[in-house]
């Protein structure tokens, strides 16, 4: 009875997600500082890159208004690449969920990721969204 009682709390409007996120917040302004990030994967078909498996680590930095900007170091097929990157991201404040898309600096090539939040906002999970791409990672609030 207590496991259905949760489960109705969850799921009814009002419930305890509403109110976590009624309290807390999000919105851009949640997602802000500097965060390190590891992501792995596979391009498979993506303009600017060369197809296949694919690891990379690097940081971001938030500033809380929508803009990030970056910097990554890639083994693409055993290729060391580093770059930097700007770009754009936003927070739903229903879902706190969010979009990021970036383009790197010297190589041009525009990436979109879909971002989910974990411990209000010092954990990242993220994917790449991109047709021909199959690249996931994690990122952590330093």
């Amino acid at each position: 009875m207590k496991k259905l009682a949760i489960l109705a709390a969850l799921l009814i409007p009002g419930g305890v997600l509403s109110h976590v996120n009624a309290q807390e917040g999000c919105s851009a302004a949640n997602l802000r500082g500097i965060y390190s990030f590891v992501a792995s994967g596979a391009i498979v078909n993506v303009p600017g890159f060369p197809a296949g498996p694919f690891v990379a680590a690097g940081r971001t930095v938030y500033d809380g208004n929508g803009g990030a900007q970056g910097e990554i170091q890639v083994s693409l097929n055993g290729t060391i690449v580093a770059d930097t990157w700007h770009g754009t991201y936003s927070v739903d404040p229903a879902t706190c969920s969010a979009t990021k898309t970036i383009k790197l600096d010297t190589v041009g090539a525009a990436l979109h990721f879909y971002i989910t939040v974990g411990a209000y906002f010092q954990e990242l999970r993220f994917i790449a969204t991109d047709s021909g791409t199959a690249i996931s990672g994690t990122a952590r609030r330093l």
